[in-house]
């Protein structure tokens, strides 16, 4: 028989404090939650985190999610970055601050995970979190047999006065904390505001004086700020150089329109002498045209006799149609020389490619610039007289919340002075989830608690909007909120008592209204009695 050789290999003991197991647990780290790869109770290993890893040494607060048998147990754990693996995309975590119970827990679930042993998780939680009180099992050292006939049970009169008086008490605190979360709606978020403007700058200007300081009252029409206007002068000399500017031109172009008229005259001289020059030219065109005719009459007698060619005819009767032409253009070309003369002041030599002769034009840019010199003459008068001080006065009763500039500053046109709150007109502003904006009414009275003046104010519910939370400030567009988000709105108004300064803060006890029936019912017989 052959001889068997086993060959041992020696592998490393493992470095690890606990069991490492592979159940389902998810494990929120900032705003992702992933699953984990493995856990412990001293760490665990998760992947599929998006963005850029943390660092090696990095500390880190992780919530923890076990499900089990219909439970969702969430941990919360303090945890250090131990491993990174890129190509993998996990990130391994020591915990390095975790709590007895939230130890206990987990150490139950692993153990019974190894063991292969796993009880109900509600027993678990009641048996870690119950206390233990020891029983004394020792007799009664003084039995009732020993106590005398006569003697009155003075102490288990007062414990049951005791006990009678706190069953009062208690009874009565789980009723009114039972009505108050039936029927009324306790809300913290609340807080006193009031309407506030930004005052800015009208003009580009220097600041000369800001009347009042931060936190100061105003009523309205008060002067909160004096500005003047730098750019006052640069405006008056803009307008003296262009009214020196038109006048010059002005000037120019009536030199040229008295020079243009002295034209006219001779345009005018000229035009006559072609009109005349023209008609005697047109005589000559009458006479070339009988002469025609009479030569076509010839020719046209010859060659009935057959002593000329009709060539001949055919020559002579082009001739008196070009005699004729140039007579008739002769005659159209008079006429339109009739009515440029006619034209009066607007008269102009036509040289046989254009018209010479601008006095109409020039009248117009005369007209224009006499205008124009006109409105500068004006815009230079009003600002001349212009007070180039301006004051800035509060639109209505308030006080200074802020001060954005101080005395001195230039300033550019729409730049803040500071930012102002109207007085006197207070209101309660109430933020709720859209669950609990549901069970309140408009017109509905409510109670206000200030926490910080220790006193209560009747208030009333004014308005509710259901989708201010729900309106991006950036966009302007709706966007989603989670369902316990406070993105609804309430206004109230005040009903007794004065209200405190914008932004204290404040409690308001609502009247709640439910859409069940049963509950409505009954509110509707607490109300009556």
């Amino acid at each position: 028989m052959g001889t068997v050789q086993l060959e041992i290999i020696h592998e490393r003991p493992s470095q690890r404090l606990h069991y490492r197991v592979t159940a389902p647990m998810r494990v929120t780290f900032g705003e992702q939650t992933v699953d984990a790869v493995d856990w412990g109770l001293g760490g665990c290993r998760i992947s599929g985190l998006s963005g850029d890893q943390p660092d090696i040494g990095s500390h880190h607060t992780l919530f923890c999610t076990l499900p089990f048998q219909g439970f969702n147990i969430t941990l919360k754990a303090e945890a250090e970055v131990v491993r990174r693996h890129e190509d993998a995309n996990q990130l391994a975590f020591r915990f390095t601050e975790l709590g007895e119970r939230e130890t206990a827990l987990m150490q139950h679930f692993v153990e019974d995970l190894v063991r292969g042993k796993m009880t109900d998780v509600a027993d678990t939680i009641v048996r870690i979190d119950t206390p233990v009180t020891p029983v004394p099992v020792k007799p009664d050292p003084n039995p009732a047999n020993d106590i005398p006939v006569r003697r009155w049970p003075i102490r288990q009169i007062v414990m049951s006065c005791f006990y009678l008086v706190l069953g009062a008490v208690v009874f009565g605190y789980v009723g009114i904390y039972v009505f108050a979360t039936l029927f009324r709606l306790e809300i913290q978020s609340a807080v006193i505001s009031a309407q506030r403007i930004e005052i800015s700058a009208p003009f580009n200007g220097r600041l000369l004086e800001l009347s009042h300081r931060q936190g100061a009252q105003a009523a309205a029409g008060a002067l909160m700020a004096v500005m003047a206007d730098t750019g006052h002068n640069a405006n008056l000399q803009r307008v003296r150089s262009d009214l020196a500017k038109t006048r010059a031109e002005l000037a120019e172009t009536t030199v040229m329109l008295e020079e243009e008229e002295r034209r006219s005259k001779g345009y005018e001289l000229v035009a006559r002498n072609n009109v005349r020059q023209a008609e005697s030219q047109l005589s000559g065109l009458a006479l070339a045209r009988d002469n025609a005719l009479l030569k076509l009459e010839r020719v046209q007698g010859l060659a009935a006799k057959g002593l000329v060619r009709t060539d001949d005819v055919e020559a002579a009767e082009l001739e008196v149609k070009s005699v004729v032409s140039d007579l008739e253009r002769k005659k159209i070309h008079i006429e339109e020389l009739k009515e440029l003369i006619d034209g009066g002041a607007s008269v102009r030599l036509f040289t046989g490619n254009s018209f010479a002769g601008r006095t109409a034009e020039l009248k117009a840019k005369v007209a224009r610039l006499t205008a124009l010199q006109g409105h500068y003459a004006h815009l230079e008068t009003e600002l001349a007289g212009k007070d180039t001080d301006q004051k800035i006065v509060a639109p209505f009763n308030g006080r200074v919340v802020e001060t954005l500039a101080a005395s001195g500053n230039i300033l550019k046109q729409g730049e803040p002075l500071l930012v102002f709150e109207e007085t006197g007109a207070e209101t309660v502003t109430a933020f709720l989830t859209q669950e609990e904006a549901a069970q309140v009414r408009i017109g509905s009275p409510a109670n206000l608690f200030l926490p910080t003046e220790n006193r209560w104010i009747s208030v009333e519910v004014a308005a509710i909007d259901r989708t201010a939370g729900f309106v991006d400030e950036v966009t302007e567009t709706h966007r989603f909120r989670a369902p316990d988000a406070r993105s609804a709105k309430v206004t109230l108004s005040q009903v007794s008592g004065d209200l405190p300064a914008s932004g204290t803060p404040a409690t308001v006890y609502f009247q709640r209204y439910r859409n069940n029936l049963v509950f409505r019912t009954a509110q509707q017989i607490l109300e009556a009695i």
